[in-house]
């Protein structure tokens, strides 16, 4: 009986942990970013929770975009020319988070920025 309870706990905790990523990758927000030779555009201004980064690179140049704020670091791979890649990442209120493309000298060329999530 103890066993049998152990394990009907084990799923419910299990569906309800799959429940949660599921409810948050549902809601999360869609943020576009486009990267063209030194400069990097986002559709818009990347809230505070999970945010799904869709990365074009529309230059005939490789990219890729990294992501630093908060303690934490996350990359895309790079990406040739009008290839894509996406980045999923949780955001906390009010950080300052700071973009930049890792190729090169393309950073210190212009493409970098930063933001704060709200």
């Amino acid at each position: 009986m103890k066993l049998i309870l152990t394990s009907l706990l084990a799923t419910i905790v299990a569906a309800a942990s799959f429940a949660a990523v599921a409810k948050s990758a549902s809601t999360a927000q869609t943020v576009r970013v486009t990267e063209v030779s030194y400069s990097i555009r986002f559709s818009a201004k990347p809230k505070a929770g999970v945010v799904k980064f869709i990365v074009k690179n529309s230059s005939g140049d490789d990219h890729d975009l990294w992501l630093r704020g908060g303690g934490k670091t996350w990359k895309t791979r790079v990406m040739g020319g009008l290839a894509s890649s996406t980045l999923t990442a949780k955001l906390n209120k009010n950080v300052r988070y700071t973009f930049w493309c890792g190729v090169d000298d393309h950073r210190s060329e212009g493409m970098s920025g930063s933001f704060v999530a709200r």
